[in-house]
C-alpha cells in the first residue's frame, strides 16, 4: 500500500500564517509567545486557544491566543517583524503549527507515519536565497511535539519531511503562477501574457514590505529593478495609526493595531475632561491607507518614470488590495493603466475565489503541485 500524500504550501506573512494543504485553504495569526503553562485545565478554552508543546517540554502560545497576550502584556516584538524571525525559534514553532493543522484539517492524523509531506514555503523575494538553507533546514527531519486547539485533548505530532520534499519560492513568483497556472501547476496558456508580453510589474503588499519586482518580456526577474520595501506596508499604515493616538493611547503600539481592530467593532477608548471618550480605527486606518497609498504612487513614479515602460501591473497580497482602488483611479484617470492592464490577483482553486491575501499561498501550491505532476 502506498503512502498517503500531503501538498502543503506556506506563506509565512507578518500578520498572518496562510496555508493551503491538498487543496484545503486557511489561516492564523502569525504570532508566537514562549510561555510556562503546565495546567491546561485551569483554562476556559476557547476555538481560537492553541498551545504547542515542544518535545523537551517547552509551551508556547500560538495565533490569536499569544496575539491577546502581547497586546496585554504591552510585550515588545519589534524583532519579530524584521527578516531575522525566520531563524528563530519562533518561526519554526510557526511552521510547526501550520504543518499540524494542515494534517489534522485533512484527517490524517492517524496516517503520519505513512505520510509524505511536500512542502512549499513562500518567502519574500529579496532574501529567499539568504533564508532558503535554513528553512529547509528547519522543516526537514522527524518533528514531534503536541498541539491543543480549542478545548480538544492534546494531540501527538509526530511526522518526518524528506529534504528534497522541501522547497522555498520568491513570494512575487508565487503570485504570478498563481495567476498564469491552473490547479495543477501547469500553464494556462490564456494568461501567460503577464509573462510572455511583459514587462509587468508586480506589487506584493504584505503587512511590513512592499516587495517590487519586475519581470521582464519572456518571464526573466530583473533584478537590479527589484526591491522590497518597508515604507509603504500595513505595518506603515499602523505606525501612522499608533502615532496619530499616541497622545491620547501612548500604550498602544502599532504591532497591537491588527489586534485591536479585530476587538470591539475596532472602537478604542481613552479619558478626555475626566469623562471616556472613543476612536474608530476603521476611520482612522481608511485615512492612513490613503496617505501611504498616495506616497507609494510618487514613489513608484519616481522609481519607475510613472510605469510608461511596464504593460502590465500585478497587485498581490493584503495590503496591495487595500491600496488597489486608489492604484487604478489614479493610472487610469491619467491614461496609464486601465483595468484590463493593472490587474489584482484573484487567488482561484478548485473554481472558488480566495481574498487576496491568500494568492501568494494558492500559487506556492499550484507551484508545489506542478513539480510533483507527473507523480499524480
Amino acid at each position: 500500500m502506498s503512502n498517503k500524500q500531503l501538498f502543503i504550501a506556506v506563506d509565512p506573512g507578518f500578520d498572518s500564517m496562510k496555508v493551503v494543504a491538498n487543496g484545503i485553504v486557511f489561516k492564523f495569526p502569525f504570532n508566537v509567545v514562549e510561555t510556562d503553562e503546565r495546567k491546561m485545565t485551569d483554562y476556559r478554552l476557547r476555538d481560537d486557544f492553541m498551545l504547542y508543546q515542544d518535545s523537551n517540554g517547552g509551551t508556547y502560545r500560538v495565533g490569536q491566543y499569544a496575539r491577546e497576550l502581547v497586546f496585554d502584556n504591552k510585550s515588545k516584538v519589534d524583532s519579530f517583524y524584521t527578516e531575522q524571525r525566520f531563524i528563530s525559534e519562533e518561526f519554526q514553532v510557526g511552521l510547526n503549527t501550520a504543518i499540524a493543522l494542515a494534517i489534522e484539517k485533512n484527517g490524517l492524523c492517524d496516517n503520519q507515519s505513512d505520510l509524505d509531506i511536500y512542502l512549499m514555503v513562500a518567502l519574500p523575494h529579496g532574501c529567499r536565497e539568504t533564508y532558503a538553507p535554513t528553512i529547509i533546514g528547519l522543516a526537514a527531519g522527524i518533528h514531534k511535539f503536541k498541539l491543543r486547539c480549542g478545548q480538544c485533548k492534546d494531540k501527538v505530532f509526530r511526522y518526518r519531511i524528506s529534504e528534497k520534499n522541501v522547497f522555498t519560492v520568491s513570494q512575487t513568483i508565487a503570485a504570478i503562477l498563481g495567476e498564469t497556472s491552473d490547479d495543477a501547476g501547469n500553464v494556462d496558456e490564456d494568461k501567460f501574457f503577464y509573462l510572455s508580453n511583459g514587462p509587468t510589474l508586480v506589487l506584493d503588499g504584505g503587512y511590513y514590505t512592499m516587495g517590487m519586482v519586475v519581470v521582464s518580456r519572456g518571464g526573466s526577474v530583473d533584478e537590479s529593478k527589484t526591491e522590497s520595501d518597508t515604507q509603504h506596508a500595513m505595518s506603515n499604515v499602523n505606525q501612522l495609526i499608533a502615532d496619530a493616538i499616541k497622545d491620547k493611547r501612548p500604550d498602544i503600539n502599532h504591532y497591537a493595531i491588527e489586534y485591536l481592530l479585530s476587538k470591539d467593532d475596532g472602537i478604542i477608548r481613552y479619558m478626555a475632561d475626566g469623562k471616556a471618550a472613543a476612536i474608530d480605527l476603521h476611520e482612522l486606518r481608511r485615512d492612513k491607507v490613503k496617505e501611504v497609498c498616495t506616497s507609494l504612487i510618487n514613489y513608484l513614479d519616481n522609481k519607475y518614470n510613472n510605469l510608461l515602460d511596464f504593460k502590465y501591473v500585478l497587485v498581490t497580497g493584503g495590503t496591495g488590495a487595500a491600496f488597489y482602488k486608489q492604484l487604478l483611479d489614479f493610472y487610469s484617470s491619467a491614461g496609464l493603466l486601465d483595468s484590463e492592464h493593472l490587474m489584482l490577483t484573484t487567488g482561484m482553486l478548485n473554481d472558488k475565489q480566495y481574498p487576496v491575501e491568500f494568492a501568494i499561498t494558492i500559487g506556492a501550491y499550484k507551484g508545489l503541485k506542478g513539480v510533483f505532476s507527473t507523480s499524480n
